[in-house]
C-alpha cells in the first residue's frame, strides 16, 4: 500500500545578518496554511516540491526554480538579507509509520544541489539525530540506481513503478515526476490542465493517461503495456521475415530457380520449395538438379576422349542442338509475347483501379454532402453523378431500370468490393508476369549455350582428330562449376531455412501470448473503478455548485480518463470557476476511487490557492469540508483571513497553519 504523509517542514536561511526560515508541523487529514499573497506562501508549499526532487513542476531543476528569497535575496520589516546558504528539510512518513527526514540544500558552498540527504527518523519532530545517508537526484540513474533518490523514495512509499511504451518504441519508466500533477496542483500551472505536464514527457507516449492509470490501479494498464509489446514484436517478426523472403528471392533469381509455397508474411504451415529448370526445361526440385548433375559430370569426368572418339557423336548433335535451337527460339517467342499480353492486361488493370479509385473518393465526398444536407450550387446537390456527371435521384443508376437501383452508401459498397477484386488480380498478374519472365530467362539462356554449342562442335570436327576434345573438357568444367553454385545456394537456403524455422517458433508464440489479451480492453474491476469514477466526479462537482453544463452530459472518457462533455473538452463549455470547481472536483476522485477500489493514490492533496477566480467563499468551505472526509492527508494554501476559514471550517476537523500578514520568512536566530 502506497502513501505519502508530510509530518514537518523546515526552511532554513542564512544571512549576512542572521538566519530566517519557518516551521510548521502538519497532521493526518486537513491542514490549511494560511498566509497574505505575495509574502512567500508559494515559495513554502513548493519547497515540498523541492525536497522530494519533483520541482519539475515548477518548470526546470535545482535550485533555480525556487523563488529569490531562498538564494539570492530576502526583506524582513523593509530591510534586505543577502542569501548565503539555504536548505529546505521534509519529514515525511508512510503507510507502516516509518518517517524520515528529508535535506536539500537550495544553495550552498559546499552540499550541491542535486546532492540529498536523508536522516532515518523523525529528527524535525523529535529533535533527535538518526543515521544519515546521502543520494542523488536530476542525474542518470537517480530512478532507478541504489544511490539514485527517486528509486529511495519509490520504495520508502510503496511504489512499484511500472515500464510503459515511449515513442522510440522501447519501454521506459514511469518516472516519479510524472505522478505529482495528479495530487500536488502549484499555483502557476497547476490549475490549468487535469493534467499541468512538466517541461519534459520523459519520452513517453500518452504520459497523462499512463499516469492516471497508475494512480487508479487499472488493470488496463498492464495490458496496454502487453498489447504494446506485442505490437513491437509482431513488427520485428514481420520484418526479419520479410527479410529473409527478399534474401531467398534473391539467391533464387541468381541461379533462375523458382520459390513455391512461401509466404510473405509469418506463417506457421509454410513449407516452401526450389524448383529449377531442367535439360528440357521443365522444373524438378533443387535437390533432384543437383543429383542430375553429379551423375553427368561423374559420366563424363570418368573418360578423357579425343576429337576422332566423338566425331559422328559431334554430328548428331549438330542437327539435335539445331533442332533444339529452333524449338527453344520459337519457346522464348510464345513466352516473350505471353509477358508482353500479361503486360498490356496488368496496365489496363491499375488504369482501372486509379478510376475505381476516384470513384470511390468521388462517390464518399457525394455522400458526405447529402448527408449534411447540401443544397449548395455543387453536382451533387443538384443529383449530378460526381463520376459520370449524368442526373442522379440518391442513386446511381438509370432511373427506368426495372429492379431497385443502388444506393450511394450501396454504390460505394460495391466499388470498394471491386476495388479490393482488382487489388488481388494485380497482385496475382503480377506474379504470373514475375514466372514468365524467370521462364523466358531460363529459355533465353539455354538458347544462348545450344547456339555456342552449335559453334563449338562445328569448330572442333575442323580439327585435328588426334587432339583431345576441348569442348568435351569445357563441358565438364562448367558442368563442375555448376554443381558447386547450386550446392552452395542449397547451404544457403538451408542456413534461411533453419532462420525461417526460429522465427515460425517466435511467431508461435507470439500468437500464443496474443491469445492470453482480455478481448475486452478492461477488466470487470476496471469498469467498476471508471463507472464509480463518473458517479463521484458528478457529485463533487454537485456538491462545489457547478453550473455551467448538465452534470448528466459529463462522462469520463475511457481513452484518456478525463472529463468530457458529449465527446469534447469540458473546458470549452466551463467557466473560468467553473473549471477551477472541475480541478478541485478531478483531484479528490482520484484519491476516493484509489481507496475505495484499490490504487495507487498516495492520500496526499496539496493545493496552492484554490480560491482562484474570485471563487465563492462558500465553494470553498465545501472542498475543505470534502478533503477533511477523505483518507490520508491534504495541505491547502489559501490567501483567504483566519475568520474567514474560521466560517467555512466550523464543524470541520482542520490543522490550521497561520503564517500571519508579514513575510514569512523570519528570523530564527538573532
Amino acid at each position: 500500500m502506497s502513501q505519502l504523509t508530510i509530518n514537518a517542514l523546515k526552511i532554513n536561511i542564512v544571512t549576512n545578518k542572521g538566519v530566517f526560515g519557518t516551521f510548521s508541523n502538519f497532521v493526518k487529514g486537513l491542514n490549511v496554511v494560511r498566509a497574505k499573497n505575495s509574502t512567500g506562501k508559494s515559495s513554502y508549499i513548493n519547497s515540498i516540491l523541492y525536497a522530494l526532487g519533483v520541482e519539475e513542476l515548477l518548470g526546470g531543476t535545482n535550485g533555480k526554480t525556487m523563488k529569490p528569497v531562498l538564494r539570492e535575496e530576502l526583506t524582513y520589516q523593509n530591510n534586505s538579507y543577502k542569501v548565503i546558504e539555504s536548505n529546505v528539510e521534509l519529514q515525511i512518513s508512510n503507510a507502516n509509520n516509518d518517517s524520515i527526514t528529508i535535506r536539500r540544500w537550495i544553495t550552498s558552498v559546499t552540499r550541491e544541489e542535486r546532492l540529498i540527504e536523508v536522516e532515518f527518523g523523525p529528527s524535525l519532530t523529535e529533535g533527535k539525530k538518526f543515521k544519515k545517508q546521502d543520494f542523488y537526484v536530476h542525474l542518470s540513474g537517480s530512478a532507478q540506481n541504489e544511490a539514485g533518490f527517486h528509486s529511495f523514495l519509490v520504495e520508502f512509499l510503496g511504489w512499484e513503478l511500472p515500464f510503459v511504451p515511449s515513442f522510440e518504441g522501447k519501454e521506459r519508466l514511469l518516472y516519479i515526476q510524472t505522478l505529482f500533477p495528479l495530487f500536488f496542483i502549484e499555483q502557476i500551472k497547476g490549475w490549468s490542465s487535469f493534467y499541468a505536464q512538466t517541461n519534459t514527457n520523459y519520452g513517453i507516449r500518452e504520459l497523462s493517461t499512463r499516469a492516471i492509470e497508475f494512480i487508479l490501479g487499472l488493470d488496463v494498464l498492464s495490458n496496454s503495456k502487453l498489447k504494446e509489446k506485442l505490437r513491437i514484436e509482431k513488427a520485428l517478426i514481420t520484418q526479419e521475415w520479410s527479410n529473409l523472403v527478399t534474401l531467398i528471392k534473391e539467391k533464387a533469381d541468381a541461379v533462375a530457380a523458382t520459390v513455391v509455397g512461401l509466404s510473405d508474411k509469418p506463417d506457421l504451415l509454410s513449407n516452401y520449395e526450389i524448383f529449377v529448370y531442367d535439360k528440357n526445361q521443365n522444373l524438378i526440385s533443387l535437390r533432384e538438379k543437383i543429383s542430375e548433375s553429379v551423375l553427368e559430370y561423374n559420366q563424363r569426368s570418368n573418360v578423357v576422349r579425343s576429337i576422332k572418339d566423338i566425331e559422328k557423336e559431334h554430328e548428331a548433335k549438330i542437327n539435335e542442338v539445331e533442332d533444339k535451337v529452333l524449338a527453344l527460339q520459337s519457346e522464348a517467342n510464345s513466352i516473350r509475347q505471353d509477358i508482353y499480353s500479361s503486360t498490356i492486361n496488368q496496365s489496363t488493370l491499375e488504369e482501372n483501379l486509379v478510376q475505381l479509385q476516384q470513384d470511390l473518393k468521388s462517390n464518399q465526398d457525394a455522400k458526405k454532402l447529402l448527408d449534411l444536407g447540401s443544397d449548395k450550387n455543387l453536382y451533387v446537390a443538384k443529383g449530378i453523378c460526381p463520376t459520370c456527371n449524368q442526373k442522379i435521384h440518391e442513386t446511381l443508376l438509370p432511373q427506368d431500370i426495372e429492379f431497385q437501383p443502388m444506393t450511394l452508401e450501396e454504390n460505394i459498397k460495391y466499388i470498394k468490393d471491386q476495388l479490393a477484386t482488382l487489388k488481388f488480380a494485380i497482385s496475382q498478374s503480377k506474379g504470373g508476369t514475375n514466372e514468365k519472365n524467370k521462364r523466358f530467362r531460363a529459355v533465353s539462356e539455354a538458347l544462348e549455350e545450344e547456339r555456342r554449342r552449335v559453334r563449338s562442335l562445328k569448330l572442333e570436327l575442323r580439327e585435328d582428330p588426334r587432339m583431345l576434345s576441348n569442348l568435351d573438357i569445357e563441358e565438364t568444367l562448367n558442368l563442375k562449376w555448376r554443381i558447386k553454385e547450386l550446392e552452395e545456394t542449397e547451404n544457403s537456403f538451408e542456413e534461411i531455412g533453419r532462420k525461417l524455422e526460429t522465427l515460425k517458433q517466435q511467431w508461435q508464440q507470439h500468437l500464443i501470448e496474443t491469445t492470453k489479451i482480455p478481448e475486452e480492453f478492461f477488466s470487470k474491476l476496471d469498469k467498476t473503478k471508471l463507472e464509480m469514477l463518473q458517479k463521484k466526479f458528478r457529485y463533487y462537482l454537485e456538491q462545489f455548485g457547478y453550473s455551467s453544463t448538465l452534470l448528466e452530459d459529463i462522462t469520463i472518457s475511457h481513452d484518456k480518463f478525463t472529463p468530457v462533455v458529449r465527446g469534447f473538452d469540458i473546458r470549452f463549455d466551463s467557466s473560468a470557476s467553473d473549471y477551477i470547481r472541475l480541478r478541485w472536483a478531478f483531484a479528490l476522485v482520484l484519491n476516493f476511487i484509489s481507496n475505495q477500489y484499490g490504487g495507487n493514490h498516495p492520500k496526499l492533496i496539496i493545493m496552492d490557492e484554490p480560491g482562484q477566480q474570485q471563487m465563492n467563499i462558500n465553494s470553498t468551505g465545501k472542498l475543505f469540508e470534502l478533503l477533511s472526509g477523505l483518507e490520508g492527508q491534504s495541505i491547502i494554501a489559501s490567501s483567504l483571513t483566519l475568520k474567514e476559514i474560521e466560517g467555512v471550517t466550523e464543524g470541520v476537523s482542520v490543522n490550521v497553519i497561520d503564517l500571519g500578514d508579514d513575510y514569512i520568512m523570519k528570523p530564527l536566530l538573532i
